[in-house]
């Protein structure tokens, strides 16, 4: 590769407390959880639109709150920012709520879906109420390190280039955008990700003018599950189907198309396939600029085709059509910085408590296949702060799926309200330290737990 030396110049400075890289899943709750904490924030996204893979990643399911307590009954174990914005998509009339699915075989216990249109909403409100600076269509491009300490950030928009001084960094890009250019350590696992779910991308999409009576009645055996939470008041309420398509003796349309054949459709209004998952996508390292963009252009040629399919072979889809697609790929893996701590898979199966939690958690996406990879009685395992610390880095935290080396532990930790948890836990810390002037690694655990508990997040059951 050759290169071009570029002169030296001026560029504006902008000051805070905690800046964090992405304002995803992980991303807007660290950002949210910092401001709470009294620090000053400022957010940096990509996107024209905050919530990641919620809304620009276009995935409806927040992936479990409960934990299984016993044959019957659930418990909550999580709480805090992720259960808040959860009651005010529901208020807003944008998810389908809490529905109770006591033989769900992820054993969550509870279902949630919520609408990505109304999730742009209801995020950017609680950025604004909680006094975030956020900067979208802006790219995080560098850092400036002193030592093992970042000193700044260098962001370009339609303003030029800034560089951020802040006492602490989050990094909540996905890739480790952050610790990349910092030197930290990273690790890819991308490359197997097909031998644990359908691959390391995919593309959400849905159709409309779906007859969902056909679906269910001549497709026998696809229809897995269908809820609808009961309204105490009598209003009508979102009702949440389920549907996998797995025969593809049946589906010969669709089969052709190498798609992983586990196609779940989520419905939550009437003749609508709101989020149809393209699971199996491009097999590309996503953290590359030429791979991302190919993944891009050929899952979009995909979901059409898909589409196509659907109408051709499915019974109740003969005049839907694409009503929609995600503004961005999903990706379930890139780079993984190596962090002070990895949760194995070993300590998820056998419900692994830590001395510096910083929340809790139970989902598991292997499931059914495999259930014994699930957490045992109490069917749940605790989130130490310690896999939150890059290595080698004295003010920079990761949260989301960045972090969890174990690719069937990454499994559980990457899904949405997992990377929740440790944005909360992140931001939280974040602000502490900031206020405190000290390193990540210096702050005392039993402040943190102060913070996070006055910030109802779940530390026992």
């Amino acid at each position: 590769m050759q290169y071009y030396q570029e002169k030296g110049r001026e560029i504006p400075v902008i000051e805070t407390d905690v800046f964090v890289v992405g304002a995803g899943t992980a991303g807007c709750i660290a950002a949210i959880a910092a401001a709470r904490a009294g620090a000053r924030v400022v957010l940096a996204e990509k996107m024209p639109v905050p919530g990641g893979t919620y809304t620009n990643g276009g995935i409806g399911t927040s992936s479990f709150f409960s934990a299984p307590k016993d044959d019957r009954q659930t418990v909550r174990i999580v709480d805090g920012i992720p259960y808040e914005l959860a009651l005010r998509l529901e208020k807003e009339g944008g998810a389908t709520g809490f529905i109770h699915t006591p033989k769900d075989d992820h054993r969550g216990g509870y279902r949630f879906v919520g609408d990505h249109e109304v999730y742009k909403a209801v995020i950017s409100e609680m950025l604004m109420e909680a006094g975030v600076t956020v900067y979208l269509q802006t790219t995080f491009c560098g850092v400036v390190m002193d030592g093992s300490r970042i000193q700044a950030a260098l962001m370009e928009n339609k303003d030029g280039r800034q560089a951020v001084f802040a006492k602490q960094y989050i990094d909540a890009s996905g890739d480790g955008d952050i610790a990349k250019f910092a030197g930290v350590e990273q690790i890819e696992n991308w490359q197997d990700y097909d031998q644990v779910c359908g691959g390391p991308t995919g593309l959400v999409f849905g159709m409309a003018g779906v007859d969902f009576d056909r679906l269910i009645t001549e497709n026998e055996g696809a229809v897995r599950v269908s809820y609808q939470k009961p309204a105490a008041d009598g209003t009508p309420t979102l009702k949440l189907s389920f549907c996998h398509l797995r025969d593809p003796e049946r589906y010969k349309a669709l089969a052709d198309l190498d798609i992983n054949f586990f196609t779940g459709i989520q419905s939550i209004h009437p003749g609508e396939a709101t989020y149809i998952n393209n699971s199996k996508g491009v097999k590309v390292d996503a953290s590359k600029a030429e791979d991302l963009s190919m993944a891009e252009m050929k899952l979009r040629v995909k979901i059409l085709r898909m589409a196509q399919a659907f109408k051709a072979c499915v019974p109740g889809f003969e005049h839907a059509y694409l009503s929609w697609a995600a503004t961005q790929i999903g990706i379930r893996a890139s780079k993984i910085t190596v962090c002070d701590k990895t949760i194995t898979q070993e300590e998820i199966s056998n419900a692994t408590r830590f001395d510096d939690e910083i929340g809790l958690y139970a989902f598991h996406d292997l499931a059914p296949k495999k259930p014994e990879l699930f957490a045992k009685d109490p069917g749940f395992y605790g989130f130490p702060y310690r896999m939150l610390l890059a290595k080698g880095c004295d003010n920079l935290l990761m949260a989301g799926r960045c972090v969890t080396e174990d690719i069937q532990a990454h499994m559980s930790t990457r899904n949405t309200v997992g990377c929740m948890v440790m944005g909360q836990g992140a931001g939280v810390a974040a602000a502490l330290c900031a206020q405190a002037d000290c390193s990540t690694r210096q702050l005392a655990y039993q402040k943190l737990k102060k913070a996070l508990l006055e910030q109802s997040v779940i530390l026992e059951v």
